[in-house]
């Protein structure tokens, strides 16, 4: 059985964590998130809890090595399907950040899904979401934010001459035929 690694993308608040949840109830897949995979590495180098809010403090390259050691540690050997929910773009007090296709490539990143969504939900979104403590952004530095995203998750991709398919459609059976599509088509 070739297991099959799926990254999917998109900014902060775009639904990605929601989309994967309502996925799980119609396909099978290991649910990897970036985020949770970073801090479990973390933990375990440090031995002390991390707000996942922190990490956009943190230094970016090092947490992109945690992800990878994180990612070694959690993935499913058995599992057929592994999606890992991310960021292309991390978005710093300095900025936004690309994450480089090198990281994609040693987490063996097969396929690309880029979920997008209107700038304007985005925001709505986050303002209601109490769980994070995310940084305040307009529907302008949102629009920015997600079309910096995308060109960098597109780069990844030719890079790494890899898929990349950009879902506006937040609906788990279309998901879930697209990515049984993907796992027939790669063997």
């Amino acid at each position: 059985m070739k297991q099959l690694t799926i990254a999917m993308l998109g900014v902060s608040g775009v639904g990605k964590s929601t989309l994967l949840r309502r996925l799980a109830e119609v396909a099978n897949f290991q649910h990897l998130q970036a985020s949770a995979l970073i801090r479990s590495a973390r933990e375990a180098l440090e031995a002390r809890e991390i707000e996942p809010d922190m990490l956009r403090h943190s230094n970016i390259d090092e947490n992109q090595k945690l992800l990878i050691l994180g990612f070694e540690r959690a993935i499913d050997p058995t599992a057929e399907i592994v999606i890992l929910d991310g960021h292309s773009v991390i978005d710093t007090p300095q900025g936004l950040t690309p994450i480089s296709p090198l990281v994609f490539g040693a987490l063996g990143v097969e396929q690309l899904i880029f979920l997008a969504e209107n700038p304007s939900t985005i925001v709505q979104r986050r303002e209601l979401d109490e769980s994070r403590n995310r940084p305040a952004r307009s529907v302008l530095e949102l629009e920015k934010h997600q079309d910096a995203a995308l060109t960098n998750s597109l780069k990844i991709c030719l890079h790494l001459r890899i898929p990349l398919t950009v879902l506006s459609d937040s609906n788990p059976h279309k998901l879930a035929a697209f990515i049984s599509a993907a796992k027939s088509s790669d063997g």
